[in-house]
């Protein structure tokens, strides 16, 4: 499974999510437990299930951009790739430049072509580190200008809207809960992917010039440092591969006669011995092509296989998470219950169905401890009204707790256990009035129910956002409160928060 081909198909079910959402609940339900059903096989692994899917469902008004999307990524890879490869070769011919009248500074190539190498991997590393980690998390935020990966996300707005607004699900704001750290390491390997091929440029500079021109180093430094301390400080640097290419290490006879002063009387230039040393000043080449390689170019293939890897896995993982994606599993693996009877049922009366105002029901003046599902209203702003709206309900909040979401199933056990400690006290459990009850929501009112005696009230509230709970979707919530045949379960409407 390719890189481009998994992001085309997060790309295609991300828009056919979209536009599923104009399609009746029910009508989705049997049709996605059609297709469920012949993809049993695939159940245990939920992003092949959902690839699956994307193969057998047809959606009228559904735009397949994935492949636009991922010729576009392919067509940055490339970018990446010349951009790399003609800015490595034009600054090794840059800092190379020989006319014959000076020698190469040893200390400007190290300067130029290999330190730089060794921070910026360590400022790799460092970003590549989790953000749980609090002491980098600042820096890490403060290093992000130096990766040409975003540089090539912003050069995507570039292209055409069909071909952008597909990869840029990836880093759109809006799915930054899901897709952040697939995009963090899509940014990781398009940088590493410049990085690599910059220094494949810099290698076949160095390369052509060493052999189709009479190249001539020598080392100067205005620095307090004698040619036993820079010896010292090569050897160091040689440590990596002294044993394998003994030639790369400079000898301290090379260092010796290759010191470089610009004065008239100091400098090579002076010597009569000058031509000679010609062939001796040419040797510092073997160190400076396996400083290179082992600071630029095998870092970085290692860089980028690590970014390669880690991007594909969170791709993987994105796939089953993106907005509406759990749903979709929920009706593709979940049994599809009717809820037509033969016979007229008997009114529910445990399950308040109106929008008449709270205190004409049983639970008004209820105290409860309220439950935010999977976060439903997370923020502190909205807790404050939220807070003020159920009151105005009928409703008085104890505490706030949370449930569901990412949150573990000994998580869950923990909330469960701290519930109707008073007698007199119910729970609320707030939940996204246009999300379908999930089978874990179901669970979850069972082991609260075998928690809180038959008298306390359990009620579930809907939020539905800006725009209020559909008829829809409160149909659907009380069809499936009903089948629970609990008294005591009540079924309320949050409205839209101040």
């Amino acid at each position: 499974m390719t890189h481009a081909s998994l992001l085309s198909d997060l790309i295609d079910l991300n828009a056919a999510l979209k536009s599923d959402g104009s399609i009746d609940l029910d009508t989705r339900k049997q049709r996605d437990r059609r297709i469920g059903q012949a993809l049993q096989q695939r159940r245990s692994n939920p992003a092949k299930q959902l690839r699956g899917w994307l193969d057998r469902v047809q959606i009228q008004g559904w735009q397949r951009d994935g492949h636009a999307g991922g010729q576009l990524y392919r067509l940055l890879c490339v970018l990446l790739v010349i951009a790399g490869l003609a800015s490595g070769w034009g600054l090794a011919r840059t800092v190379l430049y020989y006319t014959g009248e000076r020698p190469i500074n040893v200390f400007n190539v190290l300067g130029m072509l290999v330190i730089p190498q060794i921070l910026l991997l360590l400022f790799w590393i460092l970003a590549a580190l989790p953000r749980t980690i609090p002491l980098f998390s600042s820096l890490q935020s403060a290093l992000r200008f130096l990766n040409p990966g975003r540089l090539a996300g912003r050069v995507a707005g570039l292209f055409s809207p069909h071909s952008r607004q597909g990869l840029e699900v990836i880093w759109d704001p809006g799915n930054a809960m899901v897709m952040a750290p697939a995009a963090r390491w899509l940014f990781s390997f398009w940088s590493q992917l410049f990085s690599v091929w910059f220094n494949i440029g810099v290698l076949a500079a160095v390369s052509y010039l060493i052999s189709f021109s009479d190249l001539a180093f020598a080392w100067s430094t205005t620095l307090n440092l004698d040619s036993a301390g820079f010896h010292r400080a090569l050897q160091a640097l040689s440590w990596p591969w002294h044993s394998v290419l003994p030639d790369a290490v400079p000898s301290p006879e090379l260092i010796e006669i290759s010191r470089y002063y610009r004065l008239e009387d100091g400098s090579l230039g002076a010597s009569g011995a000058a031509p000679a040393r010609a062939a001796q000043l040419g040797g510092w080449w073997p160190f400076l092509l396996a400083a290179i390689v082992c600071y630029g170019l095998l870092p970085r293939l290692l860089t980028l296989l690590v970014s390669w890897l880690r991007f594909r896995h969170h791709l993987s993982k994105a796939l089953p998470r993106i907005a509406g994606a759990p749903e979709l599993l929920a009706r593709m693996n979940s049994p599809l219950v009717s809820t037509a009877a033969r016979q007229p049922e008997r009114p529910f009366r445990g399950v308040s169905s109106n929008d008449s105002p709270l205190q004409e029901t049983a639970i008004a003046g209820t105290r409860c401890t309220v439950i935010d599902w999977s976060g439903a209203v997370g923020r502190g702003d909205d807790r404050q009204a939220l807070e003020a709206r159920l009151r105005t309900m009928g409703i008085e909040p104890l505490e706030f707790l949370a449930a569901g979401g990412a949150r573990s199933t000994q998580q869950d056990n923990a909330t469960i256990a701290l519930l109707c400690r008073d007698a007199g006290a119910g729970v609320a459990v707030i939940t996204r009035g246009w999300e379908p009850p999930l089978l874990e929501f179901v669970d979850f009112l069972h082991s609260v129910r075998a928690r809180c005696s038959a008298q306390q009230a359990v009620i579930v509230l809907l939020w539905g956002g800006p725009d209020g709970v559909a008829e829809r979707d409160r149909e659907t919530w009380r069809s499936m409160l009903r089948q629970l045949k609990d008294p005591d379960l009540h079924l309320e409407v949050i409205g839209p928060l101040p």
